[in-house]
């Protein structure tokens, strides 16, 4: 009896323990923490945002995992208080009991290597050469030739699935496409290829590679507001009940924390860009 009561004590404590973790965690000595995770596409906005919190708050601690989309669905309220995903919810998900908040709306950029000519595409084309109706670039740019290496996602991924939806072919990737776990792998995989393409978020794009205007429109925030580049997709924090601590971090991020959004995405709050 002595030994069940022991192993009984021990779960209760462990069970209290992962409740704590989940609402934030903090003490006398030791900082309140919130738990973030999910869309790897997120991960930057959510950065920039507990940089500056953090800073007029230091008895607050923000920790940010990038896990995709799914995992900051599944565990929001378990393991998060905060999830982020890069695509919208399920009706499943949405009768979860899960709340949701739009922190920022994302353009999805398409991405060559630096040494490709192309200067456009449009969206049927994207479409083609994802499914596989378009196999070498010669079909797209008299200027260049080569076996396209399509480069996608992995399945489950929120960006993934905003972008098959965006360019019209939901579950329809083609045979033998590269599907990497992260945003740094597709970049990864595009800079190191000369014939690959892949897609990211706007404010990933960096100097290894080159972002395709699509119809003739940049990917930047200005034209996703304008209407003009039309691959773009919403950034939502998804939570449960929230300690007050974590309910003062959202409430920042959608109002004065909507000024940092400003610098590479499209905000929520007009007012902010």
């Amino acid at each position: 009896m002595k030994q069940i009561a022991f192993f009984a004590a021990v779960l209760s404590a462990l069970v209290l323990a992962l409740f704590s973790g989940c609402r934030g965690r903090g003490g006398a000595d030791s900082p309140f923490v919130i738990e973030i995770g999910g869309s790897t596409s997120v991960v930057p906005a959510m950065e920039l945002l507990a940089a500056a919190f953090q800073e007029f708050s230091p008895g607050v601690k923000i920790n940010i995992n990038g896990t995709g989309s799914s995992d900051g669905i599944r565990n929001a309220g378990l393991l998060y208080q905060f999830g982020m995903t890069s695509r919208e919810l399920t009706p499943f998900e949405l009768g979860s009991g899960l709340n949701e908040q739009l922190l920022a709306v994302d353009g999805i950029a398409v991405v060559v290597h630096h040494s490709n000519p192309v200067a456009s595409l449009s969206i049927e084309q994207i479409r083609d050469i994802y499914t596989g109706a378009i196999t070498d670039w010669s079909e797209v740019s008299p200027a260049t030739s080569g076996a396209i290496a399509v480069v996608s996602r992995e399945d489950g991924s929120g960006t993934r699935g905003a972008f098959e939806e965006l360019a019209g072919f939901p579950g329809r990737l083609r045979a033998g496409a590269i599907e990497t776990p992260s945003t740094g792998a597709v970049r990864s995989n595009v800079s190191g290829n000369p014939n690959a393409i892949g897609y990211v978020s706007i404010a990933s794009v960096d100097g290894s590679v080159k972002a395709v205007p699509v119809d003739g429109a940049e990917p930047t925030a200005a034209n996703i507001l304008a209407g003009s580049y039309r691959i773009a997709r919403p950034f939502i924090l998804i939570y449960n009940d929230l300690h007050p601590v974590s309910r003062q971090f959202l409430d920042w991020a959608i109002t004065e924390g909507q000024t940092l959004i400003a610098r590479s995405w499209v905000p929520i709050n007009r007012g902010q860009q």
